[in-house]
Parts: structure tokens; sequence; C-alpha cells
């Protein structure tokens, strides 16, 4: 079986419930098309620093952060290209986005200054997903990278992640905040401009009463956000028609336990309700038999024929214990290991059968003892993804 051609994307998103092991895949992905001579870059909307701590790079910021080719190297890993790494920073993405739609440089100098803005900027986005979007939109935009690997919260915040554009769009669009961030709809914006003048010692009397200046501020925050509503309603689409444009490929990340596989399930139904093209899924953290395949059954007799055969193999070998006592250790360790293996092919294999894609879209990556915290773990995980033996069934 030839490996995906996942890698051709220029922008894969990798999605699923959370502790299947997004964040180490994402930098699996991108660490491969590193090597294969791409420009690769991951961006996490994981506010945790996992994925900084499998790269071995430092804090991520808000910056691209290079992984030094030499690392890649000790690692045993050959990149004739680059990798580069950074996390979402939703304040300043926003910040951006005014940036770019302010009139002028007074206009933008009062919306920094107004509290509202300050203190409510995640609502104005939308959510912090939408922030992550628009990020995402302005990096594919600048043309720097030929890989863009996206590791997203968990799913129930990833529905958000993929809903964001288009809330902020609904959002505002409504007549109600049409109203609002335009007052010459109602009554003209010199008549607003009055309104606001002439309620001065209404104003005053409510701000002494409560202490609060939020009337005044919230006039004038919707004076200087109002020319530039049209611009974030653009964005907003443009962002929305990116996700769901060729370039933009989606993975599915499972683990084999019941409930996550249920959730993946469910996941894929809502990728496909929205006109999302899944390419493929990701099984992370299986229970692999490492014998010839497929596992066997060993009931109660087999495993007592196969622990006096190990004994007496033992025996020959003059070891320092007790064979008597090892080999029917051993035995049942591999009869759990065999049943375990069986029981997460047989989930996996009913996940695939409700997922719209075929068994050759589908790729494993067994269980380790430990979580991915080193360079030369992810290494041995693109390897896996993407070798001739990467894959199940």
């Amino acid at each position: 079986m030839s490996s995906p051609a996942w890698l051709e994307q220029k922008i894969l998103v990798c999605v699923g419930t959370g502790g299947v092991g997004k964040t180490t895949v994402s930098a699996a992905l991108a660490l491969e098309a590193a090597r294969r001579g791409k420009r690769a870059l991951v961006l996490t909307i994981d506010p945790a620093q996992r994925l900084a701590d499998a790269l071995g790079a430092g804090p991520l910021g808000a910056e691209p952060r290079p992984i030094p080719v030499e690392r890649m190297r000790e690692a045993g890993i050959e990149p004739s290209g680059s990798l580069h790494a950074m996390m979402l920073d939703t304040k300043r993405t926003f910040d951006q986005i005014v940036e770019r739609y302010a009139p002028d440089e007074r206009t933008l100098r009062e919306i920094f200054a107004n509290p509202i803005y300050q203190h409510l900027t995640d609502a104005l986005a939308g959510t912090r997903e939408y922030s992550a979007m628009e990020q995402l939109y302005q990096i594919h935009r600048s043309d720097e990278y030929d890989l863009i690997v996206v590791d997203t919260p968990p799913a129930r915040h990833a529905l958000d992640f993929l809903d964001a554009p288009r809330r902020l769009t609904r959002f505002l669009d409504t007549q109600l905040l049409r109203l609002l961030f335009r007052p010459a709809v109602a009554m003209g914006r010199t008549g607003f401009r009055l309104f606001r003048l002439g309620s001065a010692t209404v104003l005053r009397t409510i701000e002494r009463v409560t202490g609060l200046e939020f009337l005044r501020i919230t006039s004038e925050f919707l004076l200087a956000f109002e020319g530039m509503l049209d611009g974030f309603l653009e964005r907003a689409s443009e962002t929305e028609r990116l996700l769901r444009s060729d370039v933009c490929g989606f993975l599915l990340v499972a683990g084999p336990d019941p409930l996550q596989a249920q959730q993946a399930a469910s996941f894929s139904e809502r990728l496909e309700s929205d006109g999302i093209h899944l390419l493929g899924l990701i099984a992370n953290r299986v229970r692999t038999w490492l014998g010839p395949s497929p596992a066997p059954e060993l009931d109660s007799e087999a495993q007592a024929r196969a622990g006096k055969w190990l004994e007496k193999c033992l025996v020959e070998l003059d070891p320092p214990f007790d064979p008597t006592k090892v080999a029917p250790v051993l035995i049942s360790t591999a009869a759990r290991q065999s049943q375990l293996a069986r029981q997460d092919e047989q989930i996996l294999e009913e996940l695939v059968q409700r997922l719209p894609i075929e068994a050759t879209q589908v790729r494993t990556i067994p269980l380790l003892p430990e979580d991915v915290h080193e360079l030369e773990t992810l290494g041995w995980m693109a390897e896996t993804l993407f070798g001739e033996t990467g894959h199940a069934g």
C-alpha cells in the first residue's frame, strides 16, 4: 500500500476528541513534510505547551519559531526542507484585523484604548477559534509555507473552530448590530452624535450612581467600530471559504476507546454535513500484536500448552531464574496483549465502516509506553504514518 498523499495539501487540520494525541500527530505530520523538502509550519491552538515539549523548541509564541536543522539531525532526521512551530495569540491576531480595517490612525487609537475592546476581544472575535482561523488565513496568504498543519482543541471546541467564521458573519450581519454599528441607518451619524452629547447629563447621573462609564464608552466604541463592519464581514466569509476549499484537508485523529470512536464518528458526520471532505483517519495509541497477524485467541488450555513449551525452551537456556514461574507469567501477558489487540482492531474496523473513507486512508500508530516528548519519537511516528507498515488492516 502506498503512503497517503496528505502532505500534498496546503493546509492540514487535525481534529478529534481530547486525549487522542492530536498535538503530537500534528507535529509528526509537519516533521515528515520538512523531511521531504517542504517548508512546513505547525500551528497549535491548544494553550498547553505539549507541542513545544515534543519539538524541543522551547516556549512557543505568536511568531513562527524554527526548529534547528542540527537538532533534527541529532534525532536521526535528515530534513531537506524546514520546520517551524507557533502558538495562537488571540489578542494580537484580532488587533491585526482592527489595524487592517481601521479607517485612520485616530480611530485605531480610540478602539485600542477603549475598555470594551480591551476586555471583550474574545467576544468580539466570535470565539478564540475565530482568531485562530484569521491567523491561519493570514499565514496561508503570505505563501511562506508549503504546508500548514493545524492542531485543534478537543472536539467540543473544534466544532467552534469550524463554526467561528460563520457565527461571526451571522452576528455582525444582524439588523440589530447594523443599527448599532451604523447609527446613520437609524437617525443619521450626526443625530447619533447629538444624541450622545444631549444625553451627557443623563450619562453623568448614571455614572455617579453606578460608578461606571459604560454607556459613554459603549457609544464611543460603536462609533469607532462603525466603519469596519463590512471589512470584518468580508474577511470572515473569505476565511470560511478557505476552510471548505480544496487546499484545506481534514484528518480525524482517534483512539481505539469505544467512546472516542463514537465521538469520532459523530465528528465525521458533522464534517460531512458541512460539506467538508475527510482525507483520512489516524488511529493513535493502538494496542498491537507484534507476532504474526491476526492476534491469536489463547484460551486457558492453549495458554497451558504454550507455557509448557516456553518452560522447556527456557530450561535449555539455563537462565538465572525459575522457568516454571516465569513461563506462565510471560504466556499470560502475551494472551492479554493479544486480547487487547483484537479488541482495538474490532473497534477501529467498526469505526472505519462508519466513515466516508476507504481502508487505504487509515493509518495506525501503536501505543507507546509513555507520552511523546522528544523529536526522535516524533520521527518514528512520522515513519509509521507514511511507511509501508503504517496502515491499519
